[in-house]
């Protein structure tokens, strides 16, 4: 029996070593390390010096901050994860010791399991929050911030109740070679999990467009903003088409890579090892996580870009409605307005100075 328990034992640790050392799965280690690495001191730039300052209405704002914070802290976990991974193997005396202990793998995998779906609901706050406000356009710019802390915690307290029930039968006792690897028995619940996850991803794009869509019609088929509405009423719902374009932009970018990784790890989980042609490349497949990690250092070019244009074509829009034009037909017409004017006020005053 002993014997028995030993050769198992052995083989296991053989397989965390083929998988350790392979050349795709070691490289795959050390990016997700090294981009981490870089994001973390990148997404709290972004934080405190770009997120912190947008002049949009608090709701927003405080969803705001929430993700990219809860991104921050998902890609300091994903840091110290792979940096176990990478920097392990280097002072491992025995083949054993690559193959985690079940606390830390514990404590690992449902910490990163945790922040990094966290930033894929609370999209969802995004889109509520957004339709909200252009249907109380009116009078949202008077409203106080309560709907987006609400929507947060809401959203974070879903989550935490989803992934409870994905690892609520799962005890921690198979021997794990990855933080990111799922453990064999709730395998079949959190790819529930992740078909979930990819669905609310694109039904919340869509929703962002929805909302771009229907704001472009009340402004430009209506063109009830010069006619019938305060100025008020025509900044805030200026406000909220930038920030909506810019959740939009966001929404997109996470689709992008996350939606990319929900459909790799699905199919791998799908094809199983025999397409793969061995356990081996099978767990290396499963192991390689790039593309999230990866998001988290992008999203601050990509908002940082947006945020640039945002604020060129609201200057470029302001210079070009407070600039009288004096040439051509527009020309001369404002000039006959200015002269029409200009007399008037002259014979108004002829006319009191008589009287």
């Amino acid at each position: 029996m002993n014997q028995t328990i030993l050769t198992i034992n052995q083989t296991k640790c053989d397989l965390a070593s083929e998988v350790t050392f392979h050349p795709f799965y070691r490289f795959a280690q050390f990016w997700t390390f090294f981009v981490s690495l870089l994001a973390i001191p990148a997404l709290l730039y972004f934080l405190v010096k770009k997120i912190c300052v947008l002049r949009f209405h608090g709701n927003i704002k405080f969803m705001l901050i929430c993700y990219f914070f809860s991104s921050f802290l998902f890609a300091t976990v994903v840091m110290l994860d792979f940096g176990y991974h990478f920097f392990v193997p280097f002072f491992a005396s025995s083949k054993c010791q690559l193959i985690l202990d079940s606390t830390l793998f514990k404590a690992g995998h449902l910490s990163m399991t945790l922040f990094m779906t966290i930033p894929m609901l609370l999209p969802i706050g995004f889109s509520i929050e957004r339709f909200v406000a252009l249907g109380m356009a009116r009078s949202y710019e008077n409203v106080r911030t309560l709907l987006g802390p609400v929507l947060v915690v809401v959203l974070i307290l879903s989550d935490v109740n989803l992934i409870y029930n994905v690892f609520k039968n799962e005890k921690f006792d198979d021997p794990f070679i990855s933080f990111i690897l799922i453990p064999a028995t709730s395998a079949a619940q959190f790819n529930n999990f992740f078909w979930f996850l990819l669905y609310v991803e694109i039904t919340n794009f869509f929703c962002n467009c929805i909302l771009l869509l229907v704001h472009s019609r009340l402004k430009n088929n209506f063109r009830f903003l010069r006619q019938r509405r305060t100025l008020s009423v025509r900044y805030e719902l200026e406000e909220i088409s930038q920030s909506s374009q810019f959740t939009l932009i966001v929404s997109f970018t996470h689709l992008l890579f996350v939606g990319w990784y929900l459909i790799a790890i699905i199919s791998v989980r799908t094809v199983g090892k025999d397409f793969f042609g061995g356990y081996v490349p099978y767990t290396v497949a499963r192991g390689v996580y790039c593309a999230v990690p990866t998001y988290n250092l992008i999203i601050v070019f990509v908002g940082i870009k947006s945020l640039q244009m945002m604020n060129l074509r609201r200057h470029n829009k302001v210079q070009s409605t407070v600039q009288m034009k004096t040439t051509g037909r527009e020309g001369a017409k404002n000039y006959e307005v200015a002269i029409s004017n200009y007399w008037s006020s002259v014979s108004s005053g002829i006319n009191t100075v008589q009287a």
